[in-house]
């Protein structure tokens, strides 16, 4: 009858056991990272009466068995604070206590920076994980993350890459002629050589710039103002091939015969053929070496080019300088066109004080538009020469998508298409120093700066521990957990790797603790309570009507 008494005891205990570890759960239910615990009990080493049998047993009460946490995940809370960390998933933060250097672990990710640039938790723990070097690679040394790179040093731009569509259908165009120099075709039509100024003789401004159909005109009027007998000439410009042709029409003289090695205008109209090319009455020039004319003139470089756009890039010191970009249709073939571009710089910002080519290139395109090949960059000036006291002959390599598009359709790349000429893509890689503004912490766990500059640098990331068993983790108290025997040692990582959960910056993981589960808990610990307190006194009275017999 005694024994009674004292299972009604051991079911007390157990039940203000259960009752102090709800009580717990309920208190911390606005704790951030908190996970809630739950009572295991198992019945006390029974008795048996009679015999051997498993069916005369008699239990002697109930013991606790264990507290187990619960690391079920918890609901997400939006804050302001890129440092606020949750977890999504398996894992721990682990913080170091740096004058024990003793190492904890915790889901609780109100993280902060202290006086020394640290991460730390509210406690001044330590966050840990890989820092990264001056150039933004992470190291593989596990140790206290610390944000100490507040500048950046400028970068010189040493490549640029230009995506962009030249339209398919722009004239070939760059004729500028100067009284003297090269303005004169040299021809003969009967009556010995006769030399004819296209400035001159055919009214183009000198030194300024004309249209493939001006220069026509001007040939015509050079042709029949020299002439004086009433022969008359058509001469023709096809903009899309950059030939000129001359016909000799029905007039006096049988033939016109044109000495384009003595003409200082052949090249630039596209004559290569040195020599003498005869045009007899009704026929062209059809049989003269001819290729397409034009040239890229710098002095009238918007005339003499088909489309421009400015390159910002960076020196050595960081002064930001002004690449003007200049493209012209070159030639046409059957298997495809060749652009030349033009980088220059405007006196302000060139070494010698002034405009220069310093860098120039060609593109060319295959019958689908897209960007076949490219050549090397030449630099006519040694590379380039900025002012403000920067490195000079700085070298800047130009990509117009080669690598992406060759041999296809240019969709990627520059391409040369029937219409409107644009930029779609223009990055470069330098830029000037710049002061850390923010930082950012992406899903797995990297951690960069933002920079005044506009440009980000890979500062560390922050890595997560994983156990075998959970729950076998120590509380050490203020969200901490200490590594033990049954827990297993840590398993070290980035999010996301190896069944370990992602991190979302500016969001705190809330207590787990349901508040209606608990209190249902509640409920039941505080009936197994009544009811073990009923059976120890109804074994009084028991005891006290045994006593009653002796009366």
């Amino acid at each position: 009858m005694q024994s009674s008494l004292y299972t009604g005891i051991s079911g007390l205990n157990a039940n203000m056991s259960n009752l102090s570890v709800i009580g717990n759960n309920i208190s911390n239910v606005n704790t951030v990272g908190f996970k809630g615990s739950r009572v295991t009990f198992g019945d006390v080493l029974s008795q048996t009466l009679t015999g051997g049998s498993g069916t005369n047993q008699v239990g002697l009460g109930v013991q606790m068995g264990s507290i187990q946490k619960v690391f079920t995940q918890g609901a997400f809370e939006t804050t302001g604070n890129t440092l606020d960390l949750a977890i999504s998933g398996n894992g721990f933060y682990m913080v170091t206590d740096p004058t024990l250097n003793s190492t904890y672990f915790t889901r609780a990710g109100q993280f902060s920076t202290d006086k020394d640039g640290f991460i730390v938790n509210p406690e001044g723990l330590r966050l840990q994980g890989y820092l990264a070097n001056a150039a933004g690679t992470l190291q593989n040394t596990v140790q206290d993350l610390q944000l100490t790179t507040k500048t950046i040093t400028p970068s010189a731009t040493t490549s640029a890459i230009l995506n962009a569509n030249l339209d398919s259908n722009s004239p070939v165009t760059g004729f500028v002629f100067s009284s003297g120099t090269n303005d004169q075709i040299t021809f003969d039509i009967g009556g010995g050589p006769l030399t004819a100024s296209l400035v001159t003789d055919g009214g183009l401004v000198s030194g300024g710039a004309a249209t493939g159909a001006d220069v026509a005109a001007a040939i015509k009027s050079a042709l029949q103002a020299q002439n004086g007998n009433g022969d008359t000439y058509t001469v023709d410009y096809d903009d899309q091939t950059g030939i000129f042709t001359i016909a000799n029409d029905t007039g006096n003289a049988a033939n016109m015969t044109i000495d384009w090695g003595a003409s200082s205008s052949a090249t630039l109209l596209g004559y290569s053929g040195a020599g003498t090319a005869a045009i007899a009455v009704g026929a062209d020039d059809a049989a003269a070496v001819k290729a397409a004319g034009g040239a890229f003139d710098l002095n009238s470089a918007g005339d003499t080019s088909n489309f421009s756009t400015p390159v910002t890039v960076y020196d050595s010191l960081g002064n930001d300088h002004v690449v003007t970009l200049y493209f012209r249709k070159d030639n046409l073939s059957a298997t495809g066109n060749t652009w030349e571009w033009f980088g220059v710089v405007d006196a302000a910002e060139s070494t010698s004080g002034t405009t220069e080519i310093q860098a120039q290139g060609s593109v060319t395109f295959n019958t689908s538009g897209g960007l076949y090949s490219e050549s090397g960059v030449t630099y006519p000036t040694g590379g380039f020469n900025f002012t403000g006291g920067a490195l000079q002959n700085q070298m800047i390599g130009f990509d117009f998508g080669t690598s992406i598009t060759q041999g296809g359709n240019g969709a990627d790349g520059t391409t040369q298409h029937a219409t409107t000429a644009g930029v779609s893509l223009l990055t470069q890689d330098g830029y000037s120093s710049g002061t850390l503004q923010r930082i950012g912490i992406d899903q797995d766990g990297i951690l960069k700066g933002i920079f005044s500059n506009g440009n980000d640098l890979t500062l560390g990331q922050v890595l997560l521990a994983d156990f075998a068993s959970s729950t076998g983790l120590e509380s050490a108290g203020m969200n901490l957990y200490k590594e033990t025997f049954d827990s297993g040692q840590p398993l070290i990582g980035g999010p996301g790797s190896a069944g370990r959960g992602l991190v979302k910056s500016s969001t705190l993981e809330l207590s787990n603790v349901d508040i209606a589960r608990e209190f249902v808990n509640m409920i039941t610990a505080q009936r197994g309570f009544q009811a073990n307190s009923k059976i120890i006194t109804t074994t009084d009275e028991l005891l006290a009507e045994l006593v009653n017999l002796k009366r």
